[in-house]
């Protein structure tokens, strides 16, 4: 275990829950140094009742147990606390343990016996991303109190996109002497003096922020002067769904400007300038709290202390450096195309690969904001940057969890039908191997060959007499065989997750014949799924060349020449056209999971 894993693991307090009581004392002996603080449960419900009242940081528990077995627990915990980890110690050898694991959301599995260094790399890990999702709550409790000073310190009115006003703060009452309720529901006019709702209106309905000098009226008829800010907020579509209007009473200003207007003559060029970066600047770090600046050119001009933390530079490191240096994929070009991008949508985001001075890369969700001058040319260009590092890699977590578990019921479900396990492993990579010869993009490549060990799923539901019988079946037994797509279907197709839906569709569709005549519903051609007509291959093929208990193995030339004859009626033949163009590298293939 890495040290950070130990200092987090250190931080939080865990529950383990089993009721062997040998196994219970020996596991806890070894997990009390690791962790700051352990409770310990004999069953269930015990376990339930301790995780109300103490509410620890991390769930560890068997699965069969009196009172109440670890599923149930696991489902109980996930109706208090929706987000808890939960790691299932068992040894994954009931299809239904493992597929109600998954419904559940479970993060983590550890088989019996227990491997101690495997389960406390685990703990270390969830731990750390435990410890990242309390920062994150940590920082949007952080967030709401800012925009609480926000509130209290700006003049705020909201709009729907047809000017109607929704919400005023109580600064907007004091300066303006009307009531919440006097404003609610009309129209921005009624606060404008002598002009509607002006340009400023008609630039923002188009998706774009306007600031300018308001003269605005009280409730009495009083003028007073505002700078005024309209600001649309955009949907997923671009579309302008409500404007912010934010206004800074600028009254005592605005009655002085005259006075000295004569004096400032001379300068006044450079103080609308200044004037105007400060509002760039300004409006830029409101979006973000890790942030660095950059010339034109793509050359840093500072950071602020987020960065710093982050990255573990200094601002004075990396002054004057490329930001090329340390974003692996990101070019002058991207900013600027990300910037032109911005202009006509509103809002622009990408993810970058930042390299720490430790070597340790992290990826940000970066957005890139244009600081121009007052003639319209980029000075400056600011990266507002969120930390997305932990979120990824528990992501990719949780489907290498669902791989894990895929492949273990394969595993049981062809130790049935006495097969071996290599069985699985072999279409599942043949299967891959096509689907991206086929031309299917990498992503749906990795989750068919995931999927694919899952195809005869169903078998759990077929008796023993008829999964191993010797000899040909009869009418009827035949029937019940072909029954296993169904049930197959039936098991996957109650979870609601991407990758187990796909692995529903293969289970019910890998019989189904290319002519129509397959099983169990009689599609035809591309009526069939794409993955169904790819595993239906590579199942066949694998088959083919093992010995099972009704017939021997079958020769190479035997098994070229079968899918020779079946091209078009039982196989699509683009796909059979592939497995022979490609025959000696699948054989290679299927060698590295010998028999």
């Amino acid at each position: 275990m890495d040290t950070q894993g130990f200092e987090a693991l250190k931080q939080l307090s865990l529950l383990y829950v089993e009721d062997d009581a040998e196994t219970r004392e020996e596991l806890a002996m070894m997990l009390e140094p690791w962790v700051g603080t352990l409770h310990l449960a004999a069953d269930g419900q015990a376990g339930l009742d301790l995780f109300k009242d103490k509410r620890p940081d991390l769930v560890i528990t068997d699965i069969q147990m009196p009172r109440m077995s670890g599923l149930a627990l696991s489902a109980e915990i996930r109706r208090l606390a929706l987000d808890q980890p939960i790691i299932l110690i068992s040894a994954f050898n009931d299809a239904e343990y493992l597929f109600r694991a998954i419904e559940l959301g479970i993060d983590q599995y550890i088989p019996k016996p227990v491997n101690v260094k495997r389960m406390l790399a685990k703990l270390a890990h969830t731990a750390q991303v435990q410890l990242t999702l309390k920062e994150r709550e940590r920082n949007r409790i952080l967030l709401e109190q800012y925009k609480h000073l926000v509130d209290q310190s700006a003049i705020i009115c909201k709009l729907d996109n047809t000017g109607l006003i929704t919400y005023v703060n109580d600064k907007l009452c004091d300066i303006s002497g009307f009531t919440s309720s006097d404003l609610i529901g009309r129209d921005l006019a009624v606060l404008r003096h002598n002009q509607l709702r002006g340009e400023g209106w008609d630039v923002a309905r188009a998706g774009r922020k306007w600031t300018g000098i308001v003269r605005n009226r009280s409730c009495q008829g009083k003028p007073y002067v505002v700078e005024s800010s309209l600001v649309p907020i955009l949907n997923e579509n671009a579309e302008v769904v409500e404007i912010i209007c934010l206004d800074v009473d600028i009254t005592g200003i605005y009655e002085d400007h005259a006075k000295l207007a004569a004096a400032l003559d001379s300068s006044n060029f450079s103080l609308l300038e200044q004037r105007h970066f400060l509002a760039e600047y300004k409006h830029a770090l409101e979006l973000g709290a890790c942030v660095c600046v950059t010339d034109a050119r793509m050359a840093i001009i500072s950071i602020n202390r987020q960065f710093e933390r982050l990255l573990g530079y200094s601002a004075l490191e990396l002054k004057g450096k490329s930001l090329c240096q340390i974003a692996t994929n990101i070019s002058r070009g991207d900013c600027l195309d990300d910037i032109a991008h911005a202009d006509s949508v509103g809002n622009t985001n990408r993810i970058v690969r930042f390299r720490g001075r430790d070597g340790r890369e992290m990826q940000f969700s970066v957005g890139c904001v244009a600081v121009h001058s007052l003639s319209g040319e980029i000075e400056s260009i600011i990266l507002i940057c969120h930390d997305i590092t932990e979120f990824l890699r528990l992501s990719q977590d949780i489907v290498e969890t669902q791989r894990e578990l895929l492949y273990m019921m394969g595993d049981v479900i062809e130790s049935r039908s006495e097969e071996t396990g290599q069985h699985v492993k072999r279409v599942a990579i043949v299967s891959r191997f096509l689907a991206l010869k086929a031309g299917l993009d990498p992503d749906m490549a990795d989750m068919i060959e995931t999927a694919a060990p899952m195809h005869d799923v169903g078998k759990v539901g077929i008796r023993d007499a008829i999964l191993n019988k010797p000899g040909k079946y009869e009418a009827h037994e035949y029937e019940e065989m072909k029954h296993h797509t169904l049930i197959g279907q039936s098991i996957l197709g109650k979870v609601n997750r991407p990758l187990i839906r796909l692995a529903a569709t293969i289970a019910l569709q890998h019989h189904e014949r290319w002519d129509g005549t397959g099983y169990p519903n009689g599609l035809v051609g591309e009526q069939i799924s794409i993955a169904a007509r790819i595993v239906a291959i590579a199942d066949t093929l694998d088959a083919l060349f093992a010995q099972r208990v009704y017939k021997p193995a079958w020769a190479e030339p035997r098994v070229l020449d079968y899918f020779g004859a079946q091209r078009g009626l039982q196989f699509d033949p683009t796909l059979v056209d592939l497995l022979v163009t490609h025959w000696d590298t699948i054989r290679c293939l299927r060698n590295s999971h010998p028999f």
